[in-house]
């Protein structure tokens, strides 16, 4: 946690906490470790009123499936709406959501990725037979799936029509990009949905030993996030998974690396279904989870470089005959260790040349020359305002955006410092930072190393 100084150096107006200070937690986070390994945290929040967010959060997905087992993430995430401890079978389970009001989808739902399962429920705390049902249902996502084989038979189906359904322009588009963003790398050949004779034809066995080898307790985190009392909600955690058994043989979370390349990779892709043409300029660079104030002024400025950057794209999209009908920057994580910053525009069909060459001029223009003082002030100003707004509206926020917050902060090993914190650190940080070092982040932001030139649009 952070100290009272570094506290109280934050709060004083102008002042910044030392660069080395972590960022602590959010103190109305409650958070522990269960014996068995499991991780949990609880947040009282009163929106909406009697609804509580629960999530399972699983750090294992696609890339950790066998070569026969690919589509076998997805697919365990689908049998654990199919029949626990708890529920029969699926019907039991949607049965019960729909008795209590819920909508399949909308309040319970689930997604795989490259990296990590996450399940999520939305549920009543008015009755504490509601909550409690829940959290069976949660508890039973993480250790007690029954998985039988007329089951698992009866979800082939339903998941070959999730395959099918997705067989559109842009899963197309992406089945071409992804060998060439993800560049000789373990994610190029498990993209999550699997492949159909894996759907159809794995073994029973094979499906059961995914589940049993991944969904780890050690490597999971509960998090309950709504209008309920910390002091029950901790109790019914414990009481409902601290009987999932611990592991014998401890294990990390499985890392794979993406490849580094100096030379550019280019993927040109039409589709016939495609809705709009566009260029994009990507870069590849490691990421690292931000636990100080040093990583939080890194990210700052980052944000300042984008918004800058941004604004130009934007000026020249409102230029007389234009490269492109707009364009923008922005930095999104790829992986569990990777992420991507990108310079896109959407174009006209076929101007995507015309619109790529003019990115790589204003990219080259601010790595030679950098930005203006008075596009930095403009930054800033619009950087503070933001965070005033969010400090403003912190008791607004919705339970589930919490909760999904607390997800990619597990899942990625930051810490949640809280809207307040955030906002006071971001006015204490912003006056310090200068142009000359918003501008040298263009050798890492826009390196010209591990880049990726992605073109697609209609047939």
């Amino acid at each position: 946690m952070l100290s009272r100084s570094t506290l109280m150096r934050v709060r004083a107006q102008g002042a910044a906490p030392s660069l080395t200070d972590s960022l602590g937690w959010d103190p109305a986070v409650r958070r522990g470790v269960l014996p068995n390994g499991i991780r949990w945290f609880v947040k009282k929040n009163g929106r909406p009123e009697t609804r509580v967010s629960l999530r399972l959060a699983v750090p294992v997905g696609s890339t950790a499936e066998a070569d026969d087992q690919q589509g076998i993430a997805h697919f365990t995430e689908h049998m654990n709406f199919n029949g626990s401890a708890h529920f029969k079978d699926a019907d039991d389970l949607v049965g019960y959501l729909r008795s209590i009001g819920l909508r399949f989808g909308a309040d319970a739902n689930a997604y795989t990725s490259f990296d990590e399962t996450v399940y999520m429920l939305d549920v009543p705390t008015d009755r504490d037979s509601l909550l409690l049902t829940g959290l069976h249902a949660l508890s039973d996502f993480a250790g007690r799936a029954t998985m039988s084989e007329k089951e698992i038979d009866k979800e082939r189906g339903v998941v070959m029509e999730e395959w099918r359904l997705g067989r559109g322009a842009d899963e197309r588009i992406q089945r071409q990009q992804f060998p060439v963003i993800f560049h000789d790398s373990r994610y190029a050949l498990r993209l999550p949905i699997g492949k159909p004779e894996n759907i159809q034809g794995v073994p029973y066995a094979r499906l059961r030993d995914f589940y049993h080898e991944w969904y780890r307790p050690e490597w999971m985190a509960v998090i309950a996030i709504g209008d309920v009392d910390p002091d029950k909600m901790e109790r019914l955690i414990r009481e409902n998974f601290s009987d999932l058994p611990k592991r014998s043989d401890a294990r990390e979370v499985p890392r794979y690396d993406v490849p580094g390349h100096d030379q550019p990779l280019m993927s040109v892709v039409s589709d016939r279904e495609a809705t709009e043409s566009s260029v994009a300029l990507l870069i590849k660079r490691a990421r690292r989870p931000e636990t100080t104030v040093g990583a939080a002024r890194t990210g700052l400025k980052a944000e300042l470089f984008t918004a800058m950057l941004s604004a130009r794209l934007d000026e020249i999209a409102h230029r007389a005959s234009p490269p492109f009908l707009n364009a923008f920057a922005g930095n999104f994580q790829f992986t569990r260790d990777v992420n991507l910053y990108y310079v896109q525009a959407v174009t006209k069909d076929g101007q995507q040349a015309k619109a790529f060459e003019s990115l790589l001029e204003e990219t080259a223009r601010v790595r030679a020359h950098g930005f203006l003082a008075s596009e930095l002030e403009r930054a800033k100003r619009e950087q503070a305002a933001e965070a005033d707004r969010a400090f403003a509206e912190r008791d607004k926020t919705e339970s589930r955006s919490l909760a999904g917050q607390m997800v990619r902060a597990y899942l990625n090993s930051n810490p949640v410092p809280g809207i307040e914190f955030a906002a006071k650190l971001t006015q204490a940080l912003l006056p310090g930072i200068t142009l000359a070092e918003v501008n040298a982040l263009a050798d890492t932001l826009i390196s010209t190393r591990n880049r990726v030139v992605l073109a697609e649009g209609p047939e």
